[in-house]
């Protein structure tokens, strides 16, 4: 009896360059195929009054040779950010997945070295509450059979390649921008990897912000800065009631070394700064210095035996000389 299952292999593209908010296009390829394709913009943040009708548009790009066309699929869903910065895309749609009418085909086929126009209109309610709304247009490819599985036998592979449009909009009115910095640490002690600060945060208002996070390190007895981030700093967005932990690291940390770190972490208008001395010392490094130490306090215990006892000799020995009259 044949096995008739197939193997799915879902290619998620969206993740890192969509929450990124990357602006440009950005074009994924799949190194079992020769598909693949953008969407430019990633992202589009607006501002919408009560009442408003918003007309939005993406392109659906594919950079393909001549013999590769690119057909596609459009779903509309929810989405937020967990604490971890995955995606989580809601089956049950908010409410501006219910404003927003797709003015474009759901399907359809991008010639090869081209574009398609994908176009949509958000029409917002009178009463519509003040805050975030958060909307996803997935873009599918066609599911395609790659590798050396034979389909025939009902065995294989299937790839599928998937990125998201994000639209962040802002329903103006009585939004609150406010959150809290729960926790900013940097470990005082390394014995490998990277120097690393950590930070969590809780957006507690109604609107989506964007934490910053700025490590200086300085090697220690030096004002000479060994890494900065400060004229780039690392970025997250944070959505609304959700709270996200977040880490900066040094790549370039060396093998061994003192430094003095300040670690800045700021989000709608907090700012908290953690400075730490940290200690790098590689496991080998920490095993000499504690044989050492093992062998410098064994020296002091026999000298110190010995020296108790050469007393003790003295001792006796002036018991043992008579005393002239």
């Amino acid at each position: 009896m044949r096995m008739l299952n197939k193997i799915k292999r879902i290619r998620l593209s969206l993740l890192a360059p969509a929450i990124m908010l990357l602006t440009s296009p950005v074009l994924t390829t799949c190194a079992d195929s020769e598909v693949s394709f953008g969407l430019s913009p990633m992202k589009q943040s607006i501002v919408l009054n009560p009442g408003d009708t918003y007309h939005g548009s993406f392109k659906i790009v594919n950079p393909n040779s001549s013999k590769n066309e690119l057909e596609y699929e459009i779903e509309r869903k929810s989405f937020y950010v967990d604490e971890g910065y995955g995606t989580t895309f809601d089956e049950i749609a908010s409410p501006i997945v219910d404003w927003t009418t797709l003015n474009s085909d759901a399907t359809g086929i991008v010639a090869p070295n081209s574009n398609v126009d994908i176009k949509f209109t958000i029409e917002v309610p009178e009463d519509a509450a003040s805050g975030g709304q958060y909307e996803a247009f997935m873009v599918k490819t066609k599911k395609s059979d790659v590798g050396d599985g034979n389909m025939q036998n009902g065995a294989g592979i299937q790839e599928q390649l998937i990125m998201a449009h994000l639209v962040f909009a802002e329903i103006a009115g009585n939004t609150v921008r406010q959150g809290e910095i729960v926790s900013v640490d940097v470990p005082s002690f390394l014995l490998s990897g990277n120097i690393t600060g950590s930070a969590t945060i809780k957006n507690t208002g109604n609107i989506h912000g964007e934490a910053k996070y700025i490590m200086q390190v300085y090697p220690l007895f030096s004002s000479e800065e060994a890494y900065t981030n400060e004229e780039d700093p690392d970025t997250r967005i944070i959505l609304p009631d959700r709270t996200l932990y977040n880490e900066l690291a040094w790549s370039e940390t060396p093998d061994m070394g003192i430094f003095n770190v300040i670690y800045t972490v700021e989000f709608e208008g907090v700012t908290t700064q953690v400075s730490k001395l940290v200690i790098k010392c590689p496991i080998w490094l920490l095993f000499i210095i504690i044989f050492i130490i093992f062998a410098i306090i064994i020296w002091i215990v026999m000298r110190v035996k010995h020296h108790g006892k050469k007393s003790r000799k003295t001792t006796e020995s002036n018991k043992s000389t008579p005393v002239s009259e």
